[in-house]
Order: C-alpha cells, then sequence, then structure tokens
C-alpha cells in the first residue's frame, strides 16, 4: 500500500511539473482593428472578436481607430502596440492612418508580424505604397496594377495594367469555394470544393501582384441577376513581405452577419490566425463542414 501510495503522488508531482502542452501554450493574441468601413464594422469587428473568444488558443482584443470625422487628437491619442499582438486582423476601411502608425506598423510586418485582411479592409490606404506591396490584389483601378485569375484548367492568368476585367462584384448569393493548395495548413483536409453563403464576390482586384500565393478561389457566375465575370477569382491567398506575411480573405461582406455563419468562413478565420502566428493549423474541421452541394452555418 505504501509503494502504491508513493507510485501514485511521484505520478502527481510529475504532471504537475509537466503539464499538458496544448493546455500550457499561451493563447494567440490578436488585435482587431475596426472603426471606419463603408461596412458594418461595428457589426462585424464584435462578431468577429467574439468568434475568436470561442477557442481556448486565442485571446483577441479589439483596438478601433477613431472614427469618421473624428477630432486630431483622438488621431493623436490613438497608438496601438502592435508587437504586442501575433495577429493584427483588419476589418478597416476608412481614412489614412497617421505617419508614425504606419510606420509602427510596416516595422511590424517586416520584423515578422502578420496580418489577416479581412474583405473591404483590401480596399483601404490607396497609396499607402508599402500596405499595398503587402497585399497584393486590391480593391483599386485597372490602370493601378496587375490581375490575377485562374482559368479552367487550373492556370494562373495575369492581366496587365490597363487591360482585362474592372474591379468590382455582383450581387450577393452562395458560391462554390475551390481549394488551390491542398498542402498549406490553413486548407489542410477541406474538400476541393465546397459551398460558401450568400456574400459579396469580389473580382477585378488590382496591385503589385507579386509573390501571390493562392490558397482558395470561387467562381464569379456570370449568369443573369448574378453579374459576374465567368472567371476563377482569387479568394483566400498570402504574400511575404520581410520577414513576415499577410494573408487576404475576401470572405465577409456585412449588412447581416449571414457569411460570417458559415462554417467555412469560421473554420478559415481561426486557422488563419493560427498559420500566422504558429505556422500550423490545430483547428480540426467540423464534421459540419460546407460540401460541394449544401453550404453549413453556425449562428
Amino acid at each position: 500500500m505504501r509503494i502504491l501510495t508513493t507510485l501514485l503522488l511521484a505520478c502527481f508531482v510529475a504532471v504537475a511539473q509537466n503539464p499538458d502542452p496544448a493546455s500550457a501554450a499561451d493563447p494567440i493574441k490578436v488585435m482587431i482593428v475596426g472603426g471606419q468601413n463603408n461596412h458594418n464594422w461595428a457589426v462585424s469587428t464584435p462578431y468577429m472578436k467574439e468568434l475568436l473568444d470561442r477557442k481556448p488558443q486565442f485571446q483577441a482584443t479589439v483596438c478601433n481607430a477613431p472614427g469618421k470625422g473624428a477630432e486630431p487628437s483622438e488621431w493623436d491619442a490613438w497608438q496601438p502596440k502592435f508587437s504586442d499582438y501575433d495577429v493584427i486582423l483588419l476589418d478597416y476601411n476608412g481614412q489614412m492612418w497617421p505617419e508614425r502608425v504606419k510606420t509602427d506598423f510596416v516595422q511590424y510586418v517586416e520584423g515578422g508580424g502578420s496580418v489577416l485582411v479581412v474583405h473591404a479592409a483590401n480596399n483601404s490606404f490607396n497609396g499607402w505604397k508599402e500596405f499595398e506591396q503587402m497585399v497584393g490584389l486590391l480593391w483599386r483601378n485597372p490602370n493601378f496594377g496587375y490581375s490575377l485569375y485562374l482559368d479552367d484548367d487550373g492556370n494562373v492568368v495575369r492581366e496587365e495594367p490597363g487591360q482585362g476585367r474592372r474591379m468590382g462584384h455582383g450581387s450577393q448569393y452562395d458560391w462554390k469555394m475551390t481549394v488551390r493548395a491542398v498542402d498549406h495548413p490553413v486548407t489542410d483536409g477541406m474538400p476541393t470544393h465546397w459551398m460558401h453563403k450568400h456574400d459579396e464576390l469580389y473580382h477585378g482586384q488590382r496591385g503589385p501582384a507579386e509573390n501571390i500565393n493562392i490558397l482558395l478561389t470561387a467562381y464569379s457566375d456570370p449568369a443573369p441577376g448574378r453579374g459576374g465575370t465567368g472567371k476563377h477569382e482569387p479568394i483566400v491567398w498570402w504574400v511575404p513581405y520581410g520577414k513576415g506575411k499577410v494573408l487576404t480573405n475576401l470572405m465577409g461582406h456585412v449588412g447581416q452577419l449571414g457569411c460570417m455563419h458559415c462554417v467555412g468562413f469560421q473554420t478559415t478565420l481561426y486557422r488563419s490566425c493560427e498559420w500566422l502566428a504558429t505556422g500550423k493549423c490545430q483547428t480540426p474541421l467540423p464534421d459540419n463542414f460546407p460540401t460541394a452541394e449544401a453550404t453549413s452555418l453556425n449562428p
């Protein structure tokens, strides 16, 4: 009995000194920046924080920029500490940030920081060259830069500045997504095709289009009433910048939250933040992940 008691005590001490790695790991710190957007950031920003807060591996903080028409003193007081976070999630599309904030942001990414750009955040900061370089493809006019799409054989087609389709989107509908990087941690295990719920499908994005790594595309349906391009448009891609990386996800138009209720959107959000912060993903593909025939919602 004494021997058994001694063994049990030894096991308890060993567990206490060597906790489970998953539970001992520090959470991934995510800063979400909203405050201005031509979309309803007052709904989307807190909802994405709520999504991240559902998972113990994340610790999300909102650091909104001053609102439209804010006094200069409000901008003077706004100094986000990017370096305190593993991932910066941009839900912002508004006036240009102050130079000191822009400088800190660029230094953060160059030094190894990570950024997740969601939907209309890729519309922002026209003329900020470093931001445009790190995002790669943005909501810009055709003369601004190059555009990319995939043909029916999966080959990347590069349109020259001033040529090809304009940036825009058609009506909102359920899209069929196609995985283009099957061995990437964000898309690992996803079905080749899956349906995303009722959203704006951006097309004709323009930019420097350098070092673009496309993970997911969607077919932009040209059928009457949908107004698409008939192209396979990039939806999720990432770009290396300095020692850091920037991932863009064009899903997430918010008037209501239907598209963010999509299990595909939520899974991509979780995995994107994990991969940006750690280079790998532990979030499993849920049993109710969308299929090639049906969307799936998790309100």
